[in-house]
Protein backbone atom coordinates (compact mmCIF):
# COMPACT_ATOMS: atom_id res chain seq x y z
CA UNK A 1 0.00 0.00 0.00
CA UNK A 2 1.09 3.31 -1.07
CA UNK A 3 1.81 6.25 1.89
CA UNK A 4 -0.74 8.96 2.02
CA UNK A 5 0.09 12.27 3.05
CA UNK A 6 -1.30 12.32 6.74
CA UNK A 7 1.81 9.61 7.11
CA UNK A 8 3.48 12.56 7.26
CA UNK A 9 1.61 14.53 9.61
CA UNK A 10 3.31 13.47 12.54
CA UNK A 11 6.79 15.03 14.37
CA UNK A 12 6.80 17.37 11.64
CA UNK A 13 2.98 19.06 12.15
CA UNK A 14 5.01 22.53 12.93
CA UNK A 15 6.76 21.89 9.37
CA UNK A 16 3.93 21.66 7.51
CA UNK A 17 2.00 24.40 9.18
CA UNK A 18 5.18 26.55 8.38
CA UNK A 19 5.89 26.03 4.88
CA UNK A 20 3.13 24.05 3.63
CA UNK A 21 2.68 20.10 3.33
CA UNK A 22 4.51 19.61 -0.17
CA UNK A 23 7.21 22.02 1.10
CA UNK A 24 7.62 19.87 4.24
CA UNK A 25 7.26 16.60 2.54
CA UNK A 26 10.43 17.71 0.07
CA UNK A 27 12.73 18.75 2.57
CA UNK A 28 12.11 15.84 5.05
CA UNK A 29 12.20 13.33 2.19
CA UNK A 30 15.16 14.58 0.13
CA UNK A 31 16.87 16.94 1.52
CA UNK A 32 19.13 14.33 3.52
CA UNK A 33 20.12 12.33 0.06
CA UNK A 34 21.24 15.42 -1.06
CA UNK A 35 23.23 16.45 1.44
CA UNK A 36 24.18 12.10 1.27
CA UNK A 37 25.09 12.92 -2.34
CA UNK A 38 27.35 16.11 -2.15
CA UNK A 39 29.40 14.27 0.41
CA UNK A 40 29.84 11.27 -1.79
CA UNK A 41 30.20 13.04 -5.16
CA UNK A 42 33.12 15.11 -3.26
CA UNK A 43 34.96 12.38 -1.47
CA UNK A 44 35.10 11.11 -5.52
CA UNK A 45 36.42 14.06 -6.71
CA UNK A 46 38.66 14.82 -4.13
CA UNK A 47 40.19 11.26 -3.40
CA UNK A 48 41.21 10.91 -7.45
CA UNK A 49 42.75 14.86 -7.25
CA UNK A 50 45.69 14.93 -5.39
CA UNK A 51 46.00 18.67 -5.39
CA UNK A 52 42.98 19.28 -3.57
CA UNK A 53 43.11 20.01 0.18
CA UNK A 54 40.54 19.99 2.60
CA UNK A 55 39.33 23.70 2.29
CA UNK A 56 39.06 22.34 -1.05
CA UNK A 57 36.83 19.58 -0.38
CA UNK A 58 34.42 21.55 1.72
CA UNK A 59 34.36 23.91 -1.37
CA UNK A 60 33.36 21.64 -3.27
CA UNK A 61 30.67 20.00 -1.40
CA UNK A 62 29.15 23.02 -0.57
CA UNK A 63 28.54 23.68 -4.59
CA UNK A 64 27.38 20.32 -5.27
CA UNK A 65 24.59 20.46 -2.36
CA UNK A 66 23.41 24.31 -3.93
CA UNK A 67 22.93 22.14 -7.81
CA UNK A 68 21.85 18.98 -5.90
CA UNK A 69 19.21 20.55 -3.41
CA UNK A 70 18.32 23.34 -6.03
CA UNK A 71 17.74 20.81 -8.60
CA UNK A 72 14.83 18.91 -6.08
CA UNK A 73 13.31 21.77 -5.37
CA UNK A 74 12.84 23.20 -8.75
CA UNK A 75 11.65 19.34 -9.96
CA UNK A 76 9.22 19.04 -6.87
CA UNK A 77 8.34 22.60 -5.42
CA UNK A 78 7.62 24.48 -8.29
CA UNK A 79 6.51 27.46 -6.13
CA UNK A 80 9.79 27.74 -4.54
CA UNK A 81 12.57 30.40 -5.79
CA UNK A 82 15.78 29.40 -5.63
CA UNK A 83 19.27 31.58 -5.08
CA UNK A 84 22.52 30.18 -6.37
CA UNK A 85 25.83 31.40 -5.48
CA UNK A 86 26.53 30.74 -9.39
CA UNK A 87 23.67 33.47 -9.93
CA UNK A 88 25.82 36.03 -9.57
CA UNK A 89 28.87 37.24 -6.87
CA UNK A 90 28.09 36.99 -3.25
CA UNK A 91 24.80 35.13 -3.64
CA UNK A 92 24.09 32.61 -0.55
CA UNK A 93 22.12 29.35 -1.72
CA UNK A 94 19.06 29.70 -0.31
CA UNK A 95 15.46 28.63 -1.05
CA UNK A 96 12.37 30.82 -1.00
CA UNK A 97 8.86 28.89 -0.45
CA UNK A 98 5.62 30.37 1.09
CA UNK A 99 6.97 33.54 2.42
CA UNK A 100 9.74 31.96 4.59
CA UNK A 101 13.75 31.36 3.66
CA UNK A 102 15.43 28.49 3.60
CA UNK A 103 18.85 28.25 4.35
CA UNK A 104 21.33 25.02 4.46
CA UNK A 105 24.14 26.03 7.04
CA UNK A 106 26.62 23.30 8.17
CA UNK A 107 27.33 24.00 11.85
CA UNK A 108 30.22 21.04 12.46
CA UNK A 109 32.22 18.56 11.59
CA UNK A 110 31.01 15.70 14.09
CA UNK A 111 27.67 14.42 15.43
CA UNK A 112 28.30 14.84 18.97
CA UNK A 113 28.82 18.71 18.84
CA UNK A 114 25.38 20.57 19.88
CA UNK A 115 23.01 22.00 16.62
CA UNK A 116 22.01 24.57 19.19
CA UNK A 117 23.45 27.57 21.26
CA UNK A 118 26.56 27.63 18.70
CA UNK A 119 28.14 31.34 19.08
CA UNK A 120 27.66 33.85 16.20
CA UNK A 121 30.69 36.11 15.52
CA UNK A 122 29.67 39.61 15.63
CA UNK A 123 30.27 39.86 11.89
CA UNK A 124 28.59 37.18 10.61
CA UNK A 125 25.51 38.15 8.12
CA UNK A 126 23.42 35.34 9.69
CA UNK A 127 23.30 37.08 12.71
CA UNK A 128 22.40 40.17 11.11
CA UNK A 129 19.31 38.37 9.93
CA UNK A 130 17.94 37.46 13.12
CA UNK A 131 18.86 40.61 15.31
CA UNK A 132 15.80 43.07 14.07
CA UNK A 133 17.25 46.39 12.90
CA UNK A 134 20.83 44.93 12.72
CA UNK A 135 22.12 45.44 9.19
CA UNK A 136 23.75 42.01 7.91
CA UNK A 137 27.27 43.20 6.98
CA UNK A 138 29.39 41.33 4.28
CA UNK A 139 29.55 37.84 4.55
CA UNK A 140 27.86 34.80 3.23
CA UNK A 141 24.40 36.18 3.47
CA UNK A 142 25.24 38.85 1.84
CA UNK A 143 23.04 37.93 -1.19
CA UNK A 144 20.05 36.56 0.65
CA UNK A 145 16.60 37.98 0.27
CA UNK A 146 15.14 40.33 2.74
CA UNK A 147 13.13 38.66 5.39
CA UNK A 148 11.84 39.73 8.62
CA UNK A 149 12.85 37.77 11.94
CA UNK A 150 11.48 34.76 12.64
CA UNK A 151 11.17 34.05 8.46
CA UNK A 152 14.11 31.86 8.49
CA UNK A 153 14.00 28.02 8.27
CA UNK A 154 17.72 26.53 8.63
CA UNK A 155 18.71 23.52 7.47
CA UNK A 156 21.92 22.82 9.78
CA UNK A 157 23.97 20.01 9.26
CA UNK A 158 27.30 18.61 10.49
CA UNK A 159 29.65 16.54 8.28
CA UNK A 160 33.41 15.89 7.75
CA UNK A 161 35.29 13.70 4.72
CA UNK A 162 35.84 11.02 6.53
CA UNK A 163 32.44 9.93 8.02
CA UNK A 164 30.18 11.99 5.70
CA UNK A 165 27.29 13.34 6.74
CA UNK A 166 26.41 12.90 10.65
CA UNK A 167 23.44 15.43 11.55
CA UNK A 168 21.15 17.21 9.99
CA UNK A 169 18.18 19.14 11.60
CA UNK A 170 15.46 21.78 10.46
CA UNK A 171 14.80 24.11 12.44
CA UNK A 172 13.48 27.93 12.84
CA UNK A 173 16.53 29.71 14.53
CA UNK A 174 16.61 32.66 17.37
CA UNK A 175 19.33 34.21 19.11
CA UNK A 176 19.87 33.89 23.16
CA UNK A 177 22.88 35.34 24.35
CA UNK A 178 24.65 36.00 20.93
CA UNK A 179 24.20 32.02 20.68
CA UNK A 180 21.74 30.37 18.00
CA UNK A 181 19.54 28.53 19.63
CA UNK A 182 16.28 27.07 18.07
CA UNK A 183 12.68 28.50 18.59
CA UNK A 184 10.32 26.13 20.98
CA UNK A 185 8.89 22.99 19.31
CA UNK A 186 10.25 24.22 15.73
CA UNK A 187 12.54 21.66 15.48
CA UNK A 188 13.35 18.68 14.12
CA UNK A 189 16.30 16.15 13.85
CA UNK A 190 16.04 14.59 10.15
CA UNK A 191 17.03 10.44 9.84
CA UNK A 192 20.42 9.54 8.17
CA UNK A 193 19.70 5.57 8.35
CA UNK A 194 20.44 4.18 5.16
CA UNK A 195 18.43 2.56 3.40
CA UNK A 196 15.81 2.36 6.72
CA UNK A 197 11.92 2.01 5.80
CA UNK A 198 11.00 0.76 8.79
CA UNK A 199 12.26 -2.02 11.23
CA UNK A 200 11.04 -4.82 14.08
CA UNK A 201 13.22 -3.14 16.55
CA UNK A 202 13.20 -0.19 18.30
CA UNK A 203 12.59 1.86 15.68
CA UNK A 204 8.75 3.01 14.90
CA UNK A 205 7.06 0.73 12.26
CA UNK A 206 6.21 2.40 8.82
CA UNK A 207 7.49 4.42 6.33
CA UNK A 208 10.57 6.74 7.09
CA UNK A 209 11.86 9.50 5.56
CA UNK A 210 15.32 8.31 5.49
CA UNK A 211 18.00 9.55 3.92
CA UNK A 212 20.89 7.02 2.80
CA UNK A 213 24.15 7.06 0.57
CA UNK A 214 23.37 7.08 -3.30
CA UNK A 215 23.97 4.54 -5.37
CA UNK A 216 26.77 4.79 -8.00
CA UNK A 217 26.82 4.18 -11.67
CA UNK A 218 29.36 1.69 -13.67
CA UNK A 219 32.30 4.59 -13.52
CA UNK A 220 31.60 4.83 -9.41
CA UNK A 221 29.81 8.55 -9.63
CA UNK A 222 27.39 8.87 -7.47
CA UNK A 223 23.19 9.10 -8.44
CA UNK A 224 20.96 10.85 -6.82
CA UNK A 225 17.95 9.61 -7.50
CA UNK A 226 14.33 10.31 -6.72
CA UNK A 227 12.33 7.81 -7.55
CA UNK A 228 14.25 5.11 -6.35
CA UNK A 229 13.62 6.75 -3.11
CA UNK A 230 10.23 7.13 -3.20
CA UNK A 231 9.72 3.63 -4.40
CA UNK A 232 11.87 2.43 -0.92
CA UNK A 233 9.48 4.48 1.08
CA UNK A 234 6.62 3.26 -0.42
CA UNK A 235 5.38 6.53 -1.77
CA UNK A 236 3.97 8.42 -4.92
CA UNK A 237 4.81 11.79 -5.13
CA UNK A 238 2.27 13.00 -8.12
CA UNK A 239 -0.39 11.04 -5.95
CA UNK A 240 0.35 12.58 -2.51
CA UNK A 241 0.21 15.63 -4.21
CA UNK A 242 -2.38 15.68 -7.47
CA UNK A 243 -3.32 18.58 -7.62
CA UNK A 244 0.42 20.14 -8.03
CA UNK A 245 2.17 16.75 -9.67
CA UNK A 246 5.78 17.77 -10.42
CA UNK A 247 7.78 20.52 -12.37
CA UNK A 248 9.19 19.75 -16.16
CA UNK A 249 12.37 18.22 -15.50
Amino acid sequence: MLTSADTFESDDDWLARWVGQRAAFVLTTYAVPCLHFAHAEAARLFDSTAYLNATAYGQLRYHILCEALGRVIESRLSGAEVHRPSDRIGTAFTIECAGRVIYPYKYSEGAADPYAGFRLADDDALKGRLTPGDAPRQGILAGMPELPPGELLVLAWAGNHKDGLTRAVLGVPTLDAGRLRWAEGQVLELDLRLGDTGGSDDRAAGPRPAGRPPVCDKDGRPILDLDRIDAELGVDFDSLFPFHGRSPR
